[in-house]
């Protein structure tokens, strides 16, 4: 009767300190900042002395907005336009502007250049994790070698169990451990 309490003591033991072993989940973030170039395109502009000949037609399209085609010859319906190109500079961009005019503002092209950051999270979810290993052991005051395995269960506890040979009774001796993690 002795024996069976022995063995359920050691069970109830064994089952409380798996239960030590759940723990919480640990969560790791990752922080990426990135600049990207961005593009965008010219609302307001500061003209420059430089200028080129163009010629160009102008339509009035069916919303009733002014349309402008350049065109390589001139004809009869082209009207002789000049045409400047900028760099304008600030803070954090760049704009490279083509303004076509006659005296009066015809067309402005171009494009913003500037640096936008962008950060991207990235959330990691870390859990304990279990493991088999498989050792081998020898004294060095004595020629008794050792094998054996460890179970390691969620970075809190080990199982092991080994095998090692005794020259005193010339047999193998069976072992058996238990280990918990202290801090």
């Amino acid at each position: 009767m002795k024996d069976w309490f022995t063995y359920f003591l050691v069970i109830v033991l064994i089952i409380v300190l798996l239960k030590q072993c759940e723990g919480d989940e640990r969560t790791v973030a990752k922080t990426k900042i990135e600049y990207v170039k961005v593009t965008n395109t010219v609302t307001k502009t500061k003209i420059d002395t430089i200028f080129k000949k163009v010629y160009v037609n102008k339509y009035v399209d069916k919303q009733g907005e002014n349309v402008i085609v350049y065109v390589d010859k001139p004809n009869d319906s082209t009207i002789e336009a000049n045409k400047y190109n900028t760099t304008l500079l600030s803070n954090n961009a760049t704009a490279e502007l083509e303004i076509t005019t006659t005296g009066e503002l015809l067309d402005v092209q171009g494009t913003i250049n500037y640096s936008q950051k962008e950060t991207t999270t990235e959330t990691l979810k870390i859990r304990d994790a279990s493991g088999l290993f498989i050792y081998g052991n020898m004294p060095v005051n004595s020629a008794q070698p050792e094998v054996g395995v460890l179970y390691q269960i969620k970075n809190k506890m080990f199982i092991s169990a080994g095998a090692q040979y005794n020259q005193f009774t010339k047999s193998a001796d069976l072992k058996v451990g238990l280990g918990v993690k202290i801090f």
